[in-house]
């Protein structure tokens, strides 16, 4: 389920102008629109983008916007990165798992991201992995009753704060996003979830799946226009979602060089 809708309504987000400590877990929304002047400019003056992320640009088919749009939420995901981890990681190339997550080498923070249209979300962990999804909200979503209900039930049993309506798109929208952040957090994919989970195919799951069904998943607070989840085998209680800067990165950068 993609959303490559555009929203210039982006999530409004308390930050300090002035960021403290990097703790162990940090999630940043994008207004890629209103961070984009700052990003190029950063790419400019710090090049961190790998060689891979350029060759990913130039092959992706489609209109410029939207290569612009993804090549931004990439810079914006490494100076997240480079926040938590220095920047001995700028233009590191990721390294991809069997399941289509990315990575940095042994040693480096865990992140995810996801990136819709003119938003992105970036979480940063330094103790285990972490999954992340973001979706625009208001979609109309063409789906029939049974599979509704599937991707309810499967998100209930994967992690759920409250019971959720498959009537209603933008719980069928809550209960996606959960599932993507817990796919993306074990590294499997949402393809194989979706299998094993009984969202697609002819057998619904009936044996429990261990980590899986230990590990936490929660929505998360992005405003008005979008739904977002993180998953992690452990959160902490509070999870703030702080906003990437718009204007420039003083502060953000810890011993910046």
């Amino acid at each position: 389920m993609q959303a490559g809708h555009k929203d210039r309504g982006a999530a409004e987000t308390n930050m300090p102008s002035r960021l403290a400590a990097v703790s162990d877990l940090e999630v940043f929304f994008v207004d890629l629109a209103k961070s984009a002047s700052l990003l190029d400019a950063e790419e400019k003056a710090t090049p961190r983008l790998s060689v891979s992320d350029h060759n990913r640009v130039a092959s992706m088919s489609g209109d410029g916007e939207g290569r612009r749009l993804w090549r931004n939420a990439r810079i914006a995901t490494r100076i997240v990165l480079e926040r938590a981890g220095g920047p001995g990681i700028r233009q590191v190339d990721f390294e991809i798992e069997p399941g289509g997550r990315p990575k940095l080498p042994a040693g480096s923070p865990g992140f995810n991201v996801s990136h819709t249209g003119e938003a992105a979300l970036i979480a940063v962990s330094k103790n285990a992995p972490v999954g992340v999804d973001l979706e625009r909200k208001e979609r109309s979503i063409k789906m029939s009753g049974d599979r509704r209900q599937r991707i309810i039930a499967a998100a209930e049993r994967i992690g759920s704060d409250r019971q959720l309506s498959p009537i209603l798109d933008t719980d069928v929208m809550k209960a996606w996003v959960r599932l993507e952040a817990a796919a993306k957090a074990l590294g499997i994919g949402i393809g194989r979830l979706l299998t094993e989970e009984g969202v697609v195919g002819s057998k619904a799951r009936s044996q429990p799946h261990g980590a899986r069904d230990a590990m936490e998943v929660r929505l998360l607070d992005v405003g008005e226009s979008y739904v977002a989840a993180i998953a992690a085998e452990r959160l902490p209680e509070k999870i703030d979602v702080l906003s990437f800067p718009a204007d420039d990165l003083d502060g953000f950068i810890p011993q910046r060089s």
